[in-house]
């Protein structure tokens, strides 16, 4: 159950550092090439990858502890 909790953490935190992450690149591409850029799919990506790592690194800090 804590790792099912972990990985709909990681996917809701990836989800959102994906879209910030896609609008600071969107705002700095529009300042040097005033033209926006981005990445189409980044926030499914991130929340993909967080929701491994999340659970992982969660595993890992309660070894540590014991």
């Amino acid at each position: 159950m804590r790792g099912f909790a972990a990985m709909l953490l990681g996917i809701v935190g990836g989800f959102i550092v994906g879209i910030a992450l896609s609008s600071v690149i969107g705002i700095i591409s529009m300042g040097l090439f005033s033209q926006p850029f981005g990445i189409k799919y980044l926030p499914y990506f991130t929340a993909a990858i967080c929701a491994v790592l999340v659970p992982v690194m969660d595993r890992r800090s309660l070894k540590n502890k014991r």
